[in-house]
This record gives C-alpha cells, sequence and structure tokens, in this order.
C-alpha cells in the first residue's frame, strides 16, 4: 500500500521524512542522507521520504539519484517539483523522468525565487502558476498513476495574505489535487485553523502537516529569510535565543506537537530535522507514541501566540480548547474602492460584458480592425498608450485585469502567479522585495474585496496563457475568441 492510499485509511497515519528540504543548506553529503533513509526503513515507522529536486542551495548529487536508492531500499520518496526554473514542457519533461524511475507522489509548487547572489547563474522562469499546472496536467495523469500534491500556508497574520492562500487551496483542489502539504510553521491554532477551513469547505484532501524540529539552526535561517514566507513565533524564538531548552527539551517539543496534530486530525506529518540523524527522528516518534493519550493537555503548552493585536484568524477563538470555533471571524470593513478601481470596473462593464452597452459595437469594430494591417496597429496602439499608464501593461495579448482586481500580474508580480498568491509573503510584503514592495496578491485583495464584511471573487482558475499571442492586441483577441476565455461572440 503507498502512501497516498494510506493517507486516505482514518486509522493508518502514515509518516513521511523530509530527508532532503528546499532549504537545505550546502554541503550536504549523499552518503549520510542514504544511510539516514536505510535507518528509518530499518525502524519501520517511516517508508515515505520528502525529496526536493532542485533545492535552492547547491549540492553535488542528484536528488535523482537518491530517489532512486530509496525505491531500491523499498522506501517511496515523495519529489518536490518547483516552477522556478522550468517551462510548461521542461517541465512534464523532468515529471516524466521522475515516473519512469518509478516515483508516484509529487508535490507541485511555485518555488521560492532565487537569492540575488544565484540569480547571475540561475535565471527564474515562472512560465505558469501551481494552479495551471495542475490544469495542464490533468488529461496527462488520467494516463499515469501518480498522487498530486500541493502546497498551503496557513501561517499569514494578515487578512490579505490569508483568505488568498484558502482561495488558491480551493482552486487548486478543484483542478485535480490529491493531497495537501503545508508550509513549515509552529502555530497550532494555525494547524487547527487549516481543519476548519476544509471542514467548512468540503474538502476532503488528505492533510500533511510540516513540522520541522525547532533549534538554533533553524531559528537563523527563518530570522535571515533564508526559508522565504516562514515565521516562528517571538516567544519560541526567545526560548531557542535563552537556551532554556537543550536538544532534549528541542526534541520532546516536536514530539508534542505531533501528538497534538495527530489528535487534531491531520492525516500525516513530514518530520524535518536540520541534523541528517535518525536516531533523533526516532526519539521524537518514540516519545509521541508515548504521550499521543494526553495530546489535549499539551495546547496550552505550545501556544506561542504573542498575542498581536493585527493577527487575523479565520475563525473565531474557541476558549475552552484555545484553538479555533467553527465560526468564522468578521474580517474589516471595506473602504471605499479607489478611483482607479471604480473607473476600470465601470469600463469593463461597458465594453466586456455581453450585457454591456458598448459590447456589440466594440466587439465589431475589433473583429472589423483585426483583418486589416493598419487598423489592428491603430488599435494595438491605442490599447498601449491607455493601458501602459494605468496598468503597467505588457501587451501579454491575454488580459486577465477583470480576475486581479483591474492589477496587471504581468508588471507587478515577480513570481507571475495568476490565480493567488504564493506562501512567500511576510507580513504583506512581497517575497522577492521584502519591507519595500507590497505583495501584489495583497494590493488584489484590497480591490477585489466586497464593501460588505466578505470577500468577492469574479472569476474561476485562469489558466494558462498562449504565449504566441505576446504582443499582440487583448482586445482583438478577446472579440475574436483567441485568449484564454475563447469567448464565442456571433458575428453580426
Amino acid at each position: 500500500m503507498n502512501f497516498f492510499r494510506k493517507l486516505s485509511i482514518n486509522w493508518s497515519f502514515p509518516l513521511c521524512y523530509n530527508l532532503l528540504p528546499h532549504f537545505t543548506t550546502a554541503g550536504q553529503d549523499y552518503n549520510n542522507l542514504a544511510n539516514c533513509a536505510k535507518d528509518a526503513l530499518q525502524d519501520g515507522r517511516i517508508q515515505t521520504f520528502f525529496l526536493s529536486d532542485r533545492p535552492l542551495s547547491k549540492q553535488e548529487f542528484s536528488s535523482f539519484r537518491l530517489a532512486e536508492d530509496i525505491l531500491a531500499a523499498g522506501g517511496e520518496p515523495v519529489i518536490s517539483l518547483a516552477l522556478t526554473f522550468y517551462d510548461r514542457n521542461t517541465f512534464v519533461e523532468r515529471l516524466q523522468e521522475y515516473i519512469r524511475a518509478g516515483v508516484q507522489h509529487f508535490v507541485f509548487v511555485s518555488g521560492d525565487y532565487p537569492l540575488r547572489t544565484e540569480a547571475k547563474t540561475s535565471k527564474p522562469v515562472y512560465d505558469i502558476d501551481s494552479v495551471q499546472l495542475f490544469m495542464l496536467l490533468a488529461d496527462f495523469v488520467g494516463e499515469t498513476d501518480i498522487a498530486r500534491g500541493c502546497v498551503v500556508c496557513p501561517f499569514k497574520y494578515y487578512e490579505s495574505e490569508l483568505v488568498w492562500q484558502y482561495e488558491k487551496l480551493r482552486r487548486k483542489i478543484s483542478v485535480g489535487a490529491d493531497f495537501v502539504v503545508t508550509q513549515m510553521g509552529y502555530d497550532l491554532r494555525k494547524f487547527d485553523e487549516l481543519l476548519q477551513f476544509c471542514a467548512l469547505n468540503k474538502i476532503t484532501a488528505p492533510l500533511v502537516a510540516n513540522v520541522f524540529i525547532a533549534d538554533m539552526q533553524i531559528a537563523r535561517l527563518i530570522q535571515a529569510r533564508a526559508i522565504p514566507g516562514v515565521k516562528m513565533e517571538s516567544p519560541l524564538l526567545r526560548i531557542l535565543h535563552e537556551k532554556k531548552s537543550g536538544r532534549e527539551a528541542e526534541l520532546m517539543r516536536s514530539a508534542k506537537i505531533l501528538a497534538v496534530l495527530k489528535g487534531l486530525g491531520y492525516h500525516s506529518v513530514m518530520l524535518g530535522n536540520s541534523k541528517i540523524d535518525f536516531s533523533e527522528i526516532g526519539q521524537v516518534l518514540d516519545e509521541a507514541e508515548r504521550i499521543q493519550q494526553g495530546w489535549q493537555n499539551m495546547v496550552a503548552e505550545l501556544d506561542y501566540y504573542d498575542g498581536e493585536a493585527q493577527n487575523f484568524f479565520y475563525f473565531k477563538k474557541n476558549p475552552h480548547t484555545g484553538l479555533n470555533s467553527s465560526e468564522p471571524a468578521s474580517v474589516a470593513l471595506k473602504h471605499f474602492p479607489s478611483p482607479a478601481y471604480s473607473f476600470s470596473y465601470f469600463i469593463d462593464w461597458l465594453v466586456y460584458v455581453p450585457q454591456g452597452p458598448m459590447f456589440k459595437l466594440t466587439g465589431r469594430f475589433c473583429r472589423f480592425c483585426s483583418s486589416r494591417k493598419f487598423w489592428y496597429r491603430f488599435l494595438w496602439l491605442l490599447e498601449f498608450i491607455s493601458k501602459r499608464p494605468l496598468y503597467g501593461c505588457r501587451m501579454c495579448g491575454d488580459c486577465t485585469l477583470y480576475a486581479c482586481g483591474f492589477l496587471c500580474y504581468q508588471s507587478e508580480c515577480p513570481k507571475k502567479q495568476l490565480n493567488g498568491p504564493c506562501g512567500g509573503s511576510i507580513e504583506g510584503y512581497c517575497e522577492v522585495y521584502p519591507e519595500k514592495k507590497r505583495c501584489y496578491w495583497v494590493k488584489v485583495y484590497h480591490n477585489m474585496k466586497g464593501v460588505r464584511q466578505h470577500v468577492t471573487f469574479v472569476a474561476p482558475p485562469v489558466p494558462a496563457r498562449d504565449t504566441s499571442l505576446n504582443r499582440t492586441s487583448s482586445w482583438i483577441n478577446f472579440f475574436t475568441g483567441k485568449d484564454h476565455r475563447r469567448m464565442k461572440i456571433e458575428a453580426e
């Protein structure tokens, strides 16, 4: 029985060893990793190993080779494939290589943006986002026997960040994600929040909690922003900095978190360690088994919330458990829309909505221009000079302003995320420009948020754009049915 099938059995709770995370430091020794995997398999409680296909730091060995050796030893690798350096075609080729080798489990992610020091040798691609990847793989996956995982980050404390994380999760599930892995985190109430959200929205995909043993090494990486989007709560940081606990206490803390997550209802835990040493993982598992029955008594002890007023939770707090109730929390009241948004919304209704007063007239004019060279150039220029100042338009030929609060993802999002944010933002700031530039999707949220206390989304998942339309007129492409909407408009 493989990992995904075990996830679907309520009593099973299979464990996954995060053997090679994406933020792994340079200089990892292949033999140590291989021996660690063998030790875990001999122990018998772990058969599944998480490997990043291309870690951020350079390494002297191939993740592909490590996956093959784990398979040969009787284990199951779960491969994290990131879109950072692959276009859609190269990505599928890489996926097929792993499938031919016998790998059946994958986690598809957008991937972290490479550091500027790395950008000299590795230029990011970001051809499509993870939602679009699931859409592209729909037919391909039907011909194979693979399990597709996605990632969500519930550890966001701004309303504008968190709500979009969950909306993007809904989109991933709707287009084929089989199971869900959380980003790394240490806030139990946030772990519980994800469970409550899935229950509220009838999301039945198995949930895998990502737990990394908290020590000073991982704390330094988080504080240096070497693991984008990951935050460690201040009380836990103080405990680690003040060295109030030794290694045994750090392992005990992880065992308690593991026990609580199992008690809350997670289907699995992916356990990681900054030290390549399975004996420590074994200690955590031993202790978690010993204390499992008393997991409810540990919630208060593991509460590292520092009480910051601006922190947002999707659900109201349950005072009895210290976790969440099933009642969604109120969101902040929406301020009046900006003039630019109001103007754009009006023009969109006027021209692009079939019931709009100028829809038919504009359609006839665009179809007229589409087959006449002079008029095509005239309309292209008109589109460019009107949209460039307003939106930073790059004339991609497949406009999605209507789906993104009338903000252009091509010009504003460094990672070209079209169906929701990546998990790399911190306190509302972009992963690529921390503390300098607001996350694109935070700005989209404030534009799209309804005047009442709920969020309004105007579009389903947006498929990958047709790159052959680049530098063409999106106006003409829309009315001739060439863009992603494939509108069938009757010519009159």
